[in-house]
């Protein structure tokens, strides 16, 4: 199985805010009070001055540019920045958190765990029959991108 998503979580206003900034589509709710704002590569562009220069494995887009980006947006909020790329159980996963313009967890990369730690600070707790946070928002419910957007 593949699970190939880029995007942001925070409650729906925080997120309903950047999308009309950045005219992206409008955020897809989750549970727990949350909501996914799912980023296509071009979306990302929006967040930046100029052409991206992320991490130079190509493996994290969370640019300082974009950081910068999502300290704004975390004034009087908490904003997580994730990633996932996974085919056939080998890949990775990426996760950042700002809170009041700060980062407070993150950049993190791994085979697993560091969504779920953001998530866990973002006060998301498990919920059975979840298996974990992850599980518990409903973040495997679609598996691209594309598919969070229809």
């Amino acid at each position: 199985m593949a699970h190939f998503v880029k995007g942001l979580v925070a409650a729906r206003p925080v997120l309903e805010r950047l999308a009309r900034r950045h005219a992206l589509p409008e955020p897809a709710g989750l549970a727990a009070g949350l909501a996914i704002l799912p980023l296509r590569d071009s979306d990302l562009d929006s967040f930046l001055k100029g052409p991206y220069s992320g991490d130079p494995e190509g493996d994290y887009y969370l640019s300082e540019q974009f950081s910068e980006e999502l300290r704004a947006a975390s004034r009087g909020a908490a904003i997580m920045y994730f990633e996932t790329e996974y085919f056939g159980g080998c890949g990775a996963q990426a996760a950042a958190l700002f809170q009041d313009g700060e980062p407070i967890f993150g950049p993190a990369v791994a085979k697993i765990g560091p969504i779920n730690e953001a998530l866990k600070l973002l006060g998301v707790r498990v919920e059975p029959p979840a298996c974990d946070e992850f599980d518990t928002v409903g973040l495997g419910r679609h598996c691209t991108v594309e598919d969070w957007l229809k």
